[in-house]
């Protein structure tokens, strides 16, 4: 089999979902309540880890030339404020009376601010310019517009899956103490927000046919497909730096899509009072 098959074989990955959840050993039959992600998101919010901000500037031009403009486009990234999904949370607590939800969505996307306020200072101590707008978020922006709940939580997984690879990155490119303790509390947290999502996922989907799923799964590999490209040709210098080649890139992003879809899969729980998911993904 030629390379660009096998490539394009394990992008679009059209074998059956597993059932290990990420993080665990043994797999579970019940996904977190509501409740329990609004107790968690509540808890992040008022206990974040310490970030040693009186360390000031630590990064050496050599650092800077391969990461500065990397690290704008990402923290432009996790700046959005999340207006549409949002709205698309909120119609689905209604419909579902899941009144919670909307809550939890909102508390997530200001964990995501938070992110981009410690990057934004981080940048500011080390004279590292903002951006106002990239194509790429441009692009992640209006997917998640013109899109349903569903399929908005789709590609914000895809991104936060790009960001559980490339932090762990960012942090191996410096010997800044304040960048890696930013870079440790996003990934901490990042770990969590694809459960969070996942879970989700799996809850929308959990009255979909078999073919049904198979065929969600084989479209948001090639969504990740895609993302892995764009992503290398816009970061390569800064992924390198963290010592992250394409092989290691690839190989990690991929990894953590696995278990992902893993999570988003319905068919690892056992439902009780089964709602018609299929009419509230909207």
């Amino acid at each position: 089999m030629s390379v660009r098959l096998r490539v394009w074989r394990r992008a679009v990955g059209c074998a059956q979902l597993g059932v290990r959840p990420l993080n665990q050993d043994q797999p579970t039959t019940t996904v977190l309540a509501t409740q329990d992600w609004l107790d968690h998101f509540e808890h992040n919010r008022q206990h974040p880890m310490p970030v040693p901000w009186d360390d000031g500037a630590q990064m050496s031009e050599v650092e800077c030339q391969a990461i500065a403009g990397s690290i704008a486009e990402f923290q432009l990234g996790e700046s959005s404020e999340g207006k549409n999904l949002i709205h698309y949370a909120k119609r689905y607590a209604q419909r579902s009376g899941d009144t919670d939800y909307a809550r939890v969505m909102g508390l997530f996307i200001a964990e995501e601010n938070r992110h981009a306020r410690e990057l934004g200072r981080l940048m500011d101590i080390e004279g590292i310019p903002r951006k106002q707008n990239t194509f790429v978020d441009a692009v992640f922006r209006n997917l998640r517009r013109l899109a349903g709940l569903e399929l908005s939580i789709s590609v914000l997984v895809t991104a936060e899956i790009i960001a559980q690879v490339y932090y762990q990155a960012l942090r191996g490119a410096t010997g800044s103490t304040v960048l890696r303790a930013v870079c440790d509390q996003i990934l901490k947290d990042e770990d969590e927000h694809v459960r969070f999502q996942c879970e989700r996922l799996a809850i929308l989907r959990s009255r979909r046919s078999r073919f049904t799923l198979w065929h969600r799964g084989c479209l948001h590999r090639v969504l990740m497909f895609g993302a892995i490209g764009v992503v290398w040709l816009n970061h390569r210098s800064a992924l390198r730096r963290g010592g992250f080649g394409w092989r290691r890139f690839w190989n990690e992003t991929w990894r953590f899509t696995d278990a992902a879809l893993k999570i988003a899969n319905p068919r690892r729980y056992v439902w009780d009072n089964l709602a018609a998911a299929d009419d509230l993904a909207v």
